[in-house]
């Protein structure tokens, strides 16, 4: 299991990193981005009315979001739960302390069945995804591992940190911080506010290509590192009163999204959604909520939403 999380682009070196990106370039174009945010948008309208204020989160916001997804990478959207399953299923061996055969089991068969699923899906080659997976395995750059290791960070990373951010927002938009939120000037700045208290990934791995000396410490060239994104998103040097929800911050950016070679490709994208799904919201009223409160489901690698609930924030 830990040798097929390695062969995720995330967790991936150059070149092998760079061809995996540029593979995946055609899915985050500007025509893409807008039907994906289109497919969010609709699904908000069709969602939205009559769902009660306090099941706004479970109800519109992640039917939107999976409707997002499966446009994103070609599937149906009925198929998500079942892959996001698999996924979940296969990290789990991650945060173990103590060796669980059943887990290990558990997640070796997750790994089959999201095999199978990504085999059939390239070989009938529906979707932009599919397609260039089909593509790359047919030329020998990647093999059917390689694809299933793409479509497994996709279900997990484009869902669940949108859907994190999203609910930070959602609290700040119908809570005291509402106030101070013009939603025709201020979106943008409270999207990146949003995403930099919600960090959904905790953590980043690198490798050195050379040796530096960092606090008297030197580290070595190959060297692995963990970045601790959640730690540098609420540091006090870099970010006043970091706990807090703040419009006015210029200089520091956060780094939710990471930085650099290895930046999220799809943070335009989620930039993107969070702004159409917001304004869909409003305009239909939406946000003339109670105050929501986001339950957090934090572990050691992340930070994801267990419920968003109406009353006194958790």
């Amino acid at each position: 299991m830990t040798e097929f999380v390695d062969l995720w682009p995330v967790f991936s070196d150059p070149p092998r990193h760079t061809g995996m990106r540029r593979l995946l370039l055609p899915l985050f174009t500007p025509a893409a981005v807008g039907r994906v945010v289109a497919a969010t948008k609709e699904s908000v309208a069709t969602t939205s009315p009559g769902t009660p204020g306090g099941r706004v989160f479970e109800s519109v916001v992640r039917p939107a979001l999976a409707a997002g997804l499966a446009r994103l990478i070609g599937e149906p959207p009925e198929t998500l739960a079942e892959l996001g399953d698999c996924a979940t299923r296969i990290l789990a061996v991650g945060p173990s302390e103590t060796y669980e055969p059943s887990v290990g089991l558990d997640a070796a068969k997750a790994l089959d069945e999201l095999t199978d699923h990504v085999a059939r899906r390239c070989e009938a080659g529906r979707g932009a995804l599919a397609s260039a997976l089909r593509d790359a395995m047919a030329e020998g750059s990647l093999d059917l591992r390689d694809a299933t290791a793409v479509y497994a960070q996709l279900v997990t990373g484009a869902l669940e940190p949108a859907a994190a951010a999203v609910a930070r927002l959602l609290e700040a938009l119908t809570g005291p911080e509402a106030e101070a939120i013009d939603l025709a000037t201020d979106i943008d700045p409270a999207i990146d506010e949003a995403l930099r208290l919600a960090t959904p990934f905790h953590l980043a791995m690198r490798r050195a290509l050379t040796d530096f000396t960092l606090h008297d410490h030197v580290v070595k060239a190959e060297a692995r590192v963990i970045l601790v994104l959640v730690a540098a998103n609420r540091d006090p040097r870099r970010f006043a009163d970091p706990l807090t929800f703040r419009l006015d911050r210029t200089g520091a950016r956060h780094v939710a999204l990471g930085r650099g070679r290895h930046a999220c490709l799809g943070a335009a994208l989620t930039r993107h959604v969070m702004r159409g799904l917001v304004a869909e919201l409003a305009a239909g009223g939406v946000l003339d909520l109670p105050p929501l409160s986001v339950v957090w489901n934090v572990d050691f690698g992340g930070r994801f939403v267990q419920d968003v609930v109406a009353g006194q924030r958790v």
